[in-house]
């Protein structure tokens, strides 16, 4: 900005660096301000006209001399009845010799425009509810008396199965704890074709299928779990945060108690994969001895099917303690079993959403703004589950999170999980309302 200017113009306001910014009425008066030095003047200001009826006046400053250029002149004012005044000051001249020295001090203005503070962006954000992984751990008696059964596993576990949990849209991934190598006859190999096993029997077939190459015996596939060598074998295809299924075959029981092997699970080597005692993250199946399909409710029972060695005490009190399903060993077509099976792990993580990252392209979720909105799969009106504090407080329709403060997931309260668990065709996603910035 330049010196010479005697108004600045901030924002509609005029700053004045001289002391007089105005003259006597009917008068005008107009300085130009020369520069200073050894033989620099002021240039003198004009006087105005005056008259009753408002004459103009017009007055000029002489030039001044010196190094440093005179500053405009201010306006006269003008007559007593409205006339007007004009003024300007003319530049000062240059002087020579000598140090300049206007006597108003340097002043310099970078001008930014002011920060317009606009409300956070408010977006209605429809994410797509994520179910969480799934590991689903097989184990299959390969004793002598287990040929049919081994070949109904054969028949069905890609069909009636694999599909089923594939076209749920399932992020998971199968663990076969059984010999599928050529070590064991060919009756009782335990072989997955594709497209869910290895196109050759007992090999992986990453990153959906893996197998642990063990002969299972009668009573020993919970011991031979827990044991180091086949344990770390296991463990190295599990992933921590997945959901997990077992689902074990056998026409026999256990050496080892559902209680120990839970232990085992919880708080032994398997620590941080299962859950905790007061939130399992895994489910327990069971196709044993028993004589007729069971329900997660259903009462131990001690009637055996025909052709099992007895009714899998040990494994039915898993699969009560944990909701998982009891069927009989002895069915001769297990295509409506594994469709069962599969469809309770799919319903097991309907009601567990996980949460999409705290901040996206459109802001910082506002978690307390979340909504669940369920839309039915016979296409009548969507609805909206509100947000719950905890599942104590969950009264009707709605949802909570297992962490309000840093949640990781959605959960269902009883009676909307019911409902979507009920609901084939279910679509669920979460409207994250008002996000900030």
């Amino acid at each position: 900005m330049r010196r010479d200017l005697l108004g600045v113009i901030l924002f509609g306001s005029v700053v004045c660096l001289v002391p007089a910014c105005s003259g006597d009425e009917g008068t005008e008066s107009g300085a130009g301000t020369g520069g200073s030095n050894a033989s620099g003047g002021t240039g003198g200001g004009g006087s105005g006209g005056s008259s009753a009826s408002g004459g103009s006046g017009n007055a000029a400053g002489d030039a001044g001399s010196g190094n440093a250029a005179g500053s405009a002149g201010s306006a006269g004012n003008g007559g007593n009845t409205g006339g007007s005044g004009n003024a300007a000051g003319s530049a000062g001249s240059g002087g020579s010799g000598g140090a300049v020295d206007s006597g108003i001090p340097d002043v310099s203005f970078d001008y930014q425009a002011p920060d317009v503070e606009e409300p956070d962006a408010c977006a209605a954000v429809t994410a797509e509810a994520v179910k969480p992984p799934v590991d689903i751990i097989w184990t299959i008696d390969q004793s002598g008396s287990m040929g049919n059964e081994i070949a109904q596993v054969k028949a069905n576990v890609n069909g009636n199965f694999a599909t089923i949990i594939q076209n749920a849209g399932l992020d998971y991934r199968v663990i076969m704890f059984s010999n599928g190598s050529s070590s064991v006859s060919s009756t009782y190999r335990l072989c997955v074709d594709p497209p869910l096993g290895s196109a050759t029997c007992g090999e992986n077939n990453p990153p959906i299928f893996f197998q642990v190459n063990r002969t299972i015996a009668s009573t020993n596939s919970w011991s031979l779990f827990m044991n180091d060598t086949y344990w770390n074998q296991i463990k190295a295809n599990l992933r921590p945060d997945a959901f997990k299924a077992f689902i074990e075959v056998t026409d026999d029981q256990s050496t080892v108690t559902a209680a120990q092997f839970d232990a085992f699970l919880l708080t032994g080597n398997g620590a941080g994969y299962f859950g905790t005692a007061a939130e399992r993250n895994y489910v327990f199946h069971s196709i044993v001895g028993v004589n007729a399909p069971l329900n997660p409710t259903d009462p131990k029972t001690t009637s055996k099917c025909g052709s099992a060695v007895n009714t899998g005490p040990q494994y039915q009190d898993l699969s009560i303690l944990t909701g998982g399903l009891r069927h009989p060993v002895c069915d001769t077509d297990y295509s409506a079993v594994f469709a069962n099976i599969a469809t309770n792990i799919v319903k097991a993580v309907a009601c567990e959403l996980l949460t999409p990252p705290t901040t996206s392209d459109a802001g910082i979720i506002d978690w307390a703004k979340v909504e669940v909105q369920y839309t039915p799969g016979d296409g009548s009106p969507a609805q909206i589950f509100p947000l719950f504090a905890d599942e104590a407080s969950c009264v009707g329709d709605g949802f909570y999170y297992d962490n309000p403060a840093s949640p990781t997931k959605v959960l269902l309260c009883p009676d909307s999980c019911a409902k979507v668990q009920a609901d084939d065709g279910a679509k669920v996603e979460l409207l994250l309302g008002c996000l900030g910035s």
